[in-house]
């Protein structure tokens, strides 16, 4: 095409758009760009894996996994479900988890005279050889030591030799040859608080854990267990140092920290959907920055994540399974496109978890543990499931960029939902100057000193009597009902506070003046100047907020040094707006076929865009594949085409070209590149 011919339909295409978008979203307002040169790199087909369970608990349950791998394995016949095989292949899955968690011992998982565990380490790897897929395996950190985790490399990957024991033992169970497993975790979620683990105790294991496992095989990759925006890291991180291949997050996307009656009551199926989709932009993907950021400052070079456990983040079933809805799905693709990234530099990441069980993307119709295997057993795809298969049938092997301009949607309307949310968002306008200009109020405590010089705030902790510091602040006049910005600068000097340093705003609300707060990220250790923030919107009956240099908690350790400068608060408005359009581009490897991946978040509008891939030429036949249903809630439990993908051919005319996005829908379309 011509520029004379570009310019002369795009005139036609605004011309037309005019007489003909009243109804839906104007195309003017929503413009999709591509720019087929500019290649981003090859497609991460790594983020496109999942799991399978093997970790044992207490209830009848626990056999579904131990013997039967949530449905993929038959032990009675020791071989795999084929139609769970073909299930995976068909979607293109690239590497599995084996999730078995912190007491699993491995050893109990191998050889012949198993009483359960059936479907143990080799029966996993079996699978996973089935299925083309690499593997992810988990060092149960409570079962094992050291000695253990380098036992078990040896048994993976060292070749069959009387030098290495376990190799002959693998070999004896038949696989002589080493599995040359890549990726081991240390633990899985350690830091929850059922296992009564500190960092620093995970942190000196994991070491042993490292030393022991590379001396037998020093081409692994080892994960650190982390946690996004939280101490933990911080502390494990001041042990470990270096000492790490990859980092370990765990996603599970939502807006509440728990889903109660209330909320189902006040909100409808639709809109909690809807707040939920908005959870991987101004949240999971700022996460994700952060701790790769963290990272970089602390080893000095660029350490890669791995999303070994992701999914919506709901636990209920009642009144509707959010996990499996069309919407969890849309959650789902929105994160892949957060994952695939150049910049967000995912190692891999797995869906939690493929078949059966509370999250599987694939339900058996019948029981997976009595069926009776001569005969074929069905499966129920859910919604999750056909986003794999649109990524893996129709999006290319090369990523491009794109752009899009887009309608959205405003999260701030949904209070008080969205406000642990909005706390975190980085992006928005400051509106006017700093409030704070008063010098620091400081309370003496014993065992405490802290001083104000040249406005930096400077607390040493050298043996105190009380642990809950709150004894340096300053107050000051609001407006009621306004977001503002806490920020601020703190060091820290061989700071050891299980809980860490950071800085807190508080107001007070209603007839009992119940308190209001937010808080920054806490900072332990030794650590140069980090910059800290926090969004918090003030109650509307209050006229004044305290700001404090924070310590939570009634008992030490609290030891050691340190500073708070450049402490702001100023008045902010932060971009609480959703696009409805989300993107993703690729082209194929020999370039000859363009595709998009696009998200339309609407629960129930259309939106009308422009597609404009500049001065590339396209066929006038575009093939599009739409995964949809009647509603972003709906399901395939009852029914189990509700929520399917359909196929359509559009004819194009021009380039740009105009196309209609369904509402809560995911659209796949390709395109042929031609000659001029």
């Amino acid at each position: 095409m011509t520029k004379y011919q570009y310019f002369v339909a795009l005139i036609f295409l605004l011309f037309f758009i005019g007489i003909t978008g009243a109804g839906d979203s104007l195309a003017f307002d929503n413009v999709i760009t591509v720019d087929y040169d500019k290649e981003m790199g090859p497609v991460n087909k790594r983020v496109f894996g999942s799991s399978f369970e093997g970790y044992k608990t207490s209830n009848r349950y626990s056999y579904g996994r131990t013997d039967y791998g949530t449905g993929v394995w038959n032990p009675k016949v020791y071989k795999s479900v084929p139609e769970v095989i073909k299930l995976a292949r068909g979607i293109g899955l690239s590497v599995f988890r084996f999730t078995t968690g912190n007491n699993y011992d491995w050893k109990e998982a191998i050889g012949s005279e198993r009483k359960h565990y059936k479907f143990g380490v080799d029966e996993f790897l079996k699978t996973t050889e089935e299925i083309g897929a690499k593997a992810v395996v988990t060092i149960g950190y409570v079962a094992s030591d050291a000695q253990d985790a380098a036992d078990f490399v040896e048994y993976l990957n060292a070749p069959e030799d009387d030098l290495y024991p376990w190799s002959r033992e693998r070999a004896s169970n038949g696989h002589a040859l080493p599995y040359n497993v890549e990726y081991f975790e240390i633990g899985n979620e350690i830091y929850n608080p059922k296992f009564k683990v500190s960092p620093e105790e995970y942190a000196y294991k994991y070491l042993k854990y490292y030393k022991a496992m590379k001396a037998i095989d020093a081409s692994i990759k080892i994960g650190t267990v982390l946690r996004p925006s939280n101490i933990w890291n911080r502390r494990v991180m001041e042990v470990i140092k270096d000492k790490i291949d990859f980092g370990i997050i765990h996603i599970y996307s939502t807006p509440f920290s728990t889903l109660s009656d209330k909320m189902t009551k006040e909100m409808s199926y639709s809109e909690i959907l809807k707040l939920t989709q908005a959870v991987p932009v101004i949240n999971n993907e700022v996460e994700i920055q952060d701790t790769l950021k963290f990272l970089r400052m602390k080893t000095g070079k660029d350490i890669p994540l791995a999303i070994t456990e992701f999914n919506i983040g709901f636990s209920q079933s009642k009144p509707i399974p959010y996990r499996h809805t069309l919407g969890a799905a849309l959650v789902n693709a929105e994160l892949l496109r957060i994952f695939m990234k150049p910049e967000n530099n995912i190692l891999i990441a797995n869906y939690h978890h493929f078949s059966n069980g509370y999250w599987g993307m694939v339900k058996s119709q019948d029981d997976f543990i009595n069926h009776d295997y001569q005969k074929p057993i069905n499966y129920i795809k859910r919604p999750n499931y056909y986003v794999y298969e649109l990524y893996h049938k129709h999006f290319g092997e090369v990523l491009i960029e794109s752009d899009v301009k887009s309608e959205s949607y405003n999260i701030d309307r949904d209070k008080p939902y969205m406000q642990r949310m909005i706390s975190k968002i980085n992006s928005g306008k400051v509106i006017g100057s700093n409030v704070l200009g008063e010098a620091w109020k400081i309370k003496e405590l014993s065992g405490i000193k802290a001083e104000e010089n040249d406005g930096v705030l400077r607390i040493d902790f050298i043996d105190p009597t009380k642990f809950n510091y709150f004894h340096a602040s300053k107050k000051v006049k609001i407006k009621p009902e306004t977001y503002y910005r806490l920020s601020g600068y703190i060091k820290t000097e061989k700071l050891i506070a299980n809980n860490g340093i950071h800085l807190m705003i508080m107001g007070k609300r209603g007839l009992l003046k119940k308190s209001s707060l937010a808080m920054t990220e806490m900072i332990s250790g030794t650590s140069d100047w980090q910059y800290v923030h926090v969004i918090y919107k003030t109650p509307k009956d209050a006229s004044t907020v305290k700001i404090m240099a924070r310590r939570i908690g009634e008992h030490g350790p609290l030891k050691g040094t340190v500073f708070f400068k450049d402490v702001k608060l100023e008045q902010f408005e932060p971009d609480t707006h959703i696009p409805f359009l989300s993107v993703s581009a690729s082209k194929s490897k020999d370039g000859n076929k363009v595709y998009l991946m696009v998200v339309n978040k609407s629960v129930d509008k259309a939106v009308r865009s422009v597609i404009d891939t500049k001065d590339l030429s396209l066929s006038d036949n575009v093939n599009v594949w739409i995964l949809n249903g009647p509603t972003i809630y709906s399901t395939n439990e009852q029914h189990e085409d509700m929520v399917k993908i359909t196929h359509k051919k559009v004819i194009i005319n021009s380039n740009p070209f105009e196309f209609i996005f369904e509402p809560h829908s995911l659209t796949a379309l390709e395109m042929k590149k031609v000659l001029n």
